[in-house]
């Protein structure tokens, strides 16, 4: 058994890595056709495109995981059963199920593979496909900055940083303020606990405030609430919602342990759906593999109905699980029943269809 779990790993090794390079040329061709207008009107020359283009193959390779699996398992399989070689196996008493091991093994080990890609490589190579993209290419550039939980803003009038414990939009915790003179030195050093804007006005509460006066000196008051001109509106603190995807897996965990606001619940959701996302391709081969055999069986068609079918499959999951996630950032739906009822039902109808074909 040893050795036949070794062909059939190595053949769906094989596959899986020809249809990955497919789907990848594929998806950076349809990439480059949509955004090689915006390169050019911008003035950019080719090989800043090249330099975009290989950076985000690590981020492709985690969206198509799944469909990958799925593929490269069904094209294995189908080469088996075309060629007598399942037929054979099943003639000396190998079950179905046992002969699918090898190939959801390879899964497996391919599913955690892009779960460390999704770790180390995909967060630095989108974030500098980001930048070439929007600040380079679209001329979009962002005051903001985001480290762990709190949020740093540059403008004309000085310094902002706080952080986003709070479900609202206009509310602003642990703030700080700092501006400088035309000689770099201290102008105002402000803190304090919170800041709200309601109605174009800025309420600072558990406020103190340190600034310069006429004679070169300094002047420190503390508020239970006062209100000061602050010159940014929250619209300018905006971050764009593309930076949560250059986070690791680690650090939206982090920020979902440690932050129980809105950015916390966020990240929270993140983390649930791309770890989801990309354990989608085992459920949906352990479905797809028993499907081919039954085209094979009634139809005697292998893999010119499986693929197509495969596909389809794909498809419906992926539109299902995609619901369930957009209910679960309405609240509607629990977040970790949107991630994994959909493995959980597909997993259980194929592997009931697999143990079907040993009956």
């Amino acid at each position: 058994m040893i050795l036949l779990d070794r062909y059939i790993f190595r053949q769906f090794t094989k596959y899986l890595v020809l249809v990955t390079a497919t789907l990848v040329t594929l998806y950076l061709l349809v990439d480059f056709i949509e955004l090689i207008d915006k390169f050019l009107e911008s003035q950019k020359d080719l090989g800043l495109a090249a330099k975009y283009f290989i950076l985000k193959i690590p981020l492709i390779l985690e969206q198509l995981t799944p469909v990958a699996i799925l593929l490269g398992g069904i094209i294995v399989l189908g080469l088996l059963n075309h060629r007598g070689e399942i037929l054979a196996l099943k003639a000396v008493g190998i079950h179905t199920f046992r002969i699918t091991f090898p190939i959801t093994g390879a899964a497996l080990i391919f599913t955690l593979l892009t779960l460390a890609f999704a770790e180390f490589i995909v967060p630095p190579t989108t974030a500098a496909t980001n930048v070439i993209l929007y600040e380079q290419v679209r001329q979009k550039a962002y005051g903001g900055i985001l480290r762990g939980n709190r949020y740093f803003h540059k403008s004309g009038q000085g310094f902002y940083s706080f952080e986003k414990n709070s479900e609202s939009a206009n509310r602003f915790d642990l703030f700080t303020f700092v501006s400088w003179d035309e000689e770099y030195r201290l102008d105002t050093y402000l803190t304090a606990g919170s800041a709200s804007w309601a109605d174009g006005v800025w309420t600072l509460t558990n406020c103190r405030i340190k600034q310069k006066t006429a004679d070169g000196g300094y002047q420190v008051h503390t508020y239970g609430e006062t209100g000061f001109p602050l010159e940014a509106k929250p619209g300018d603190f905006f971050i764009p919602q593309y930076k949560v995807n250059e986070m690791s897996l680690s650090e939206l965990y982090s920020l979902n342990r440690t932050n129980r606001g809105a950015r916390g619940t966020e990240a929270g959701l993140k983390l649930l759906e791309r770890i989801s996302f990309i354990f989608l391709g085992i459920p949906l081969l352990m479905l797809g593999l028993p499907l081919l055999l039954t085209a094979h069986q009634r139809w005697g068609r292998d893999l010119s109905l499986a693929v197509p079918l495969s596909c389809g499959l794909a498809f419906a999951a992926w539109g299902g699980w995609s619901v369930l996630q957009s209910l679960a950032k309405a609240n509607a739906v629990n977040p970790h029943l949107a991630a994994w009822s959909i493995h959980l039902l597909i997993a259980a109808i194929g592997t009931f269809l697999i143990l079907q074909e040993d009956r």
